[in-house]
């Protein structure tokens, strides 16, 4: 509808310029003599050659634009595909490092691990799921138990994987052979014969053996990072429906034209379509049917993407096609979409017929009445036309005369009104425009920093829980490692050769301790015990721990806090812990010497206090500032990367706020926001 909408807007602007061309021969004083004679031949043929321009310009226009969109869907299409794509490399990387996972591996025992590797690729919805050890043999296939130790998986992505250490997705072709390995089933689902198809490009095989994947794979640490081997996944395309059909409900909407579909969407395996919304004629998905050969030598051999009118299958869309790349960068496939082609030429055959229909009735009413009336009227519609003309280029303020008392006469007295009307109008709206915009943008702002305030809150939560998994694991291993070993280096004598290892056991030991404390109190996130305080009094006690310390014997410390500044209700201790940990990080960004300097105030709105801490260090650059209070993110070369994030927890719980205002060369500004009344409660 909107496409219809688009070209009777046209058709009306083509009509009103060739209105105004005749009223301008109408205005003319040579009108009167000929007008009788001439009129059929010198209205009939701009007004037939004006709708034949005006339809081509049309077609032209409809055209470019809805290929244009045809490209902005195409681009949806594949952030879709990449997303889910995204999907299975941040499932398969999680799950990489479950206990159950490592654990088999580091006891080379399969006890637990078939069910819960069976659950995993049930609720991930995948087709693969394979464990390997750290040599590249298969320890676990999900799907085939009886194939684990077939030998060494050669997969391109678990090799990268295997290499670099690192999780790794992308898109690859898995001969039939693997994928019998994994499952006949597997097999059977990618085999598809190849049908002919018009235009495309000859090939000798009738058969698709092999199966186009999603796949994913990841490393398998223990927790003390020991590689023990590669978790891989994968997911097959072939007779696969989901990524097309939510590409059509996402991009398309499902909307329809004559019972077809208006929108489509493809995956090809080389040129061969593997999943579909393409229809055959029957109604079936055209599977196993070819892309042609122009499409196939440009997007699979050249890399690039082509766009345009294609036929496909057994109708006209206008398409877009995009390589489909494989870890090593070669094409093995494309994406498409496409739009039914047949609504807009239906929408410019009747713009056509529209516009002939009233070219030839307003030639034979204008006839009718020309004669009659053009002395009357020639003059004011002339220079009412020509007001109007300056009227759409944007002047509001054109007046007609009004001298006459006929309906001209009130034509041009209403005509004035509806000038002045439009002029008001027009006036109004850029200032509600302005307006609207300038809300727009406030609140744009106000949504982006509660989406990052709400990112951030859940990031700290979901980590949280994973430290108090991995700190009550290692805490009793770590335990009987340290009492073993300090009584060891206590038996040992003083120049056996062994007393130097065991002390480094113990000094590392005693280390790994007060990381494990800090994952702990990190997770535990401990109910504040609220009493009425000031912070202006934890601000000067910590200040009086720190100042005689050695890292602080080069910095001058300075303050401003208002004497008058009203108590909050908050935990005494943790915010002691809050400002000491900002105060510590600020000396050691001013390791060479600076300025601290710490002040408090009330805040501009009246229901909250602010206490600032400012250090004259070097600041923090805008990569690190983005990450500061991710849990285990530091740039030190010892510590946990735990305190800014406990210091966010805390103030979370507190319903304040911990922020920071800094850039590199002029310091760096933690404020600390509570409010006067403390929150309700602790939910």
């Amino acid at each position: 509808m909107t496409t219809i909408q688009q070209t009777m807007s046209v058709a009306r602007r083509s009509t009103a310029r060739a209105g105004t061309r005749a009223r301008r021969l109408i205005g003319g004083a040579s009108i009167q003599g000929r007008l009788v004679r001439n009129f059929s031949l010198a209205i009939l043929v701009p007004a037939l050659v004006t709708s034949l321009v005006g339809v081509g310009v049309i077609r032209q226009r409809v055209f470019v634009q809805a290929q244009a969109q045809v490209d902005s869907d195409l681009q949806a299409a594949k952030d879709i595909y990449q997303s889910s794509l995204d999907r299975l490399n941040n499932a398969i990387r999680i799950h990489a490092t479950r206990m159950v996972i490592y654990g088999a591996l580091a006891r080379r025992d399969l006890s637990g691990l078939a069910e819960e590797m069976d659950r995993i690729r049930q609720a991930e919805r995948l087709d693969v799921l394979t464990l390997t050890d750290a040599s590249g043999h298969a320890f676990y296939r999900s799907r085939n138990p009886n194939e684990a130790a077939t030998g060494e998986v050669t997969d391109d992505i678990v090799v990268r994987a295997m290499k670099e250490l690192s999780p790794i997705a992308s898109t690859e072709v898995v001969a039939a052979a693997e994928l019998n390995r994994e499952t006949p089933t597997l097999a059977r689902q990618a085999s598809m014969t190849i049908a002919p198809t018009p235009r495309a490009r000859p090939r000798t095989d009738t058969q698709v053996t092999s199966g186009m994947m999603l796949t994913a794979a990841a490393p398998v640490f223990t927790p003390a990072g020991r590689h023990l081997g590669v978790l891989y996944g994968g997911v097959l395309l072939n007779r696969n429906y989901e990524v097309v059909d939510k590409i059509r409900r996402t991009v398309f909407k499902e909307e329809s034209y004559e019972g077809l579909p208006i929108g489509t969407a493809t995956i090809f395996q080389g040129d061969v379509r593997i999943s579909t919304n393409v229809r055959n004629a029957d109604g079936t998905r055209a599977i196993g049917t070819l892309a042609s050969a122009e499409v196939t030598d440009l997007v699979l051999d050249r890399g690039a993407t082509w766009t345009g009118r294609a036929f496909v299958v057994n109708d006209w869309y206008l398409s877009a096609y995009s390589p489909i790349t494989n870890l090593n960068g070669q094409n093995i496939g494309m994406l498409y979409v496409g739009v039914l082609e047949r609504p807009y030429m239906d929408a410019l055959w009747r713009t056509l017929f529209l516009f002939l229909g009233i070219a030839l009735g307003g030639v034979a009413l204008v006839h009718l009445v020309a004669v009659r009336v053009a002395r009357r009227i020639s003059g004011p519609i002339h220079a009412m036309a020509e007001a109007a003309q300056r009227v759409e280029q944007g002047d509001y303020s054109q007046k007609v005369p009004t001298g006459s008392q006929d309906e001209l006469g009130d034509l041009a007295h209403n005509f004035n009104a509806m000038t002045s009307e439009l002029e008001r109008t027009h006036q109004a709206l850029q200032e509600s425009a302005g307006e609207l915009e300038r809300k727009v943008e406030q609140r744009t702002a106000e949504l982006r920093a509660i989406q990052a305030h709400l990112i951030q809150s859940e990031k700290l939560a979901a980590v949280g829980k994973l430290a108090a998994g991995v700190a009550h694991e290692i805490n009793n291993p770590l335990t009987g490692i340290l009492t073993n070993s300090s009584l060891m280096l206590e038996d040992i004598e003083p120049d056996h050769p062994w007393r130097d290892d065991i002390q480094t056991i113990v000094n590392e030991t005693l280390r790994c301790r007060n990381i494990v404390k800090g994952l702990l109190d990190f997770a535990r996130q401990t109910k504040p015990q609220r009493t009425l305080i000031n912070m202006n009094d934890v601000a000067e006690e910590v200040l009086s721990l720190v100042r005689n310390q050695a890292s602080f014997r080069g910095i001058r410390v300075t303050g401003q806090l208002d004497p008058d500044l009203p108590t909050v209700l908050a935990d005494n201790d943790q915010m002691r812990q809050v400002v000491l940990n900002i105060v510590l990080n600020a000396g050691e960004a001013m390791a060479q010497g600076g300025e601290l300097r710490v002040t408090s105030k009330v805040d501009a709105t009246q229901k909250g206090i602010e206490l600032r801490i400012s250090d004259s260090g070097p600041g923090i650059p805008n990569d690190v500032k983005a990450r500061l209070f991710e849990p285990f993110f530091t740039t030190k070369k010892a510590g946990t990367g735990l305190g800014l994030a406990i210091a966010y927890g805390i103030m979370e719980r507190h319903k304040g706020q911990l922020r920071v205002d800094t850039a590199q060369g002029r310091g760096t500004t933690f404020t600390i926001a509570l409010p006067i009344r403390g929150p309700v409660d602790d939910d």
